[in-house]
């Protein structure tokens, strides 16, 4: 066996037993200004065995997220990110790792805003005082940035709210229609209990065609979108 083999395979014995945090990685640096605790980053891992998603653990304080790119102790090859930063553009990396720590900065792009006007119908699910209004953003063009046909969708929360007594509520929200891209998705409206964090039911718009899905398309601009509840048990692609 030639040196060079021998080294080769003497680096990989030592990637392999080394602890996760000390193994090479993929390191993300957060911009200034940024709160890290309110990061939301999801990927993808591509290598021999297979495929492999995950996220990474908001935490406060934080200037950059690594991601441990090693499956069962088999590198990845391919490390693809989509990343949302609040204020910020969503913003995507394809990156090819290859034994050796990756070192990236997420930029900031400033995301513009739009407001979003809504009124919950009043039902036995929604007249509880405690309750609150969780928007979700559905990323559909995640199946096909991380090459995969099906699994959970992608998903990012852009914020909450608590209607008023007459079930009406303004937020506002990032601008996903300016990224071409995201038009490729839509929202979902989660009624939850403010104390528990615990689902009292699904909102679904009034319009919205007998066992369609909750879901609102994402648009450039919206009207007035009145919001009727759906069981909880109703099917959700979280």
């Amino acid at each position: 066996m030639s040196r060079s083999l021998a080294a080769i395979f003497a680096l990989l014995a030592m990637t392999l037993v080394l602890p996760a945090q000390d193994r090479p990685h993929v390191s993300l640096a957060l911009p200034s200004g940024i709160a890290s605790e309110n990061a939301q980053i999801e990927y993808f891992l591509t290598g021999p065995f297979g495929g492999y998603g995950g996220f990474v653990n908001p935490e406060k304080e934080k200037t950059s997220y690594d991601i441990d790119p090693f499956v069962e102790g088999r590198a990845a090859k391919n490390v693809k990110i989509i990343a949302y930063l609040p204020g910020c553009e969503i913003s995507t990396l394809d990156l090819t790792f290859s034994g050796v720590t990756v070192e990236r900065t997420l930029d900031c792009y400033p995301s513009g805003q739009v407001l979003f006007r809504g009124q919950v119908l009043q039902s036995s699910a929604t007249m509880m005082p405690n309750g609150e209004i969780e928007v979700v953003y559905l990323a559909d063009w995640s199946f096909k940035f991380f090459g995969i046909m099906d699994g959970p969708v992608t998903t990012f929360h852009l914020g909450k709210v608590r209607p008023d007594t007459e079930g009406n509520f303004e937020i506002m929200l990032p601008d996903l229609y300016q990224q071409s891209r995201l038009r490729d998705g839509e929202l979902e409206f989660i009624f939850r209990d403010i104390k528990t964090g615990n689902i009292i039911a699904f909102l679904k718009p009034e319009d919205a065609a007998p066992n369609s899905p909750n879901w609102l398309a994402v648009q450039a601009s919206y009207p007035i979108v009145r919001l009727v509840a759906e069981n909880q048990q109703q099917q959700t692609r979280q």
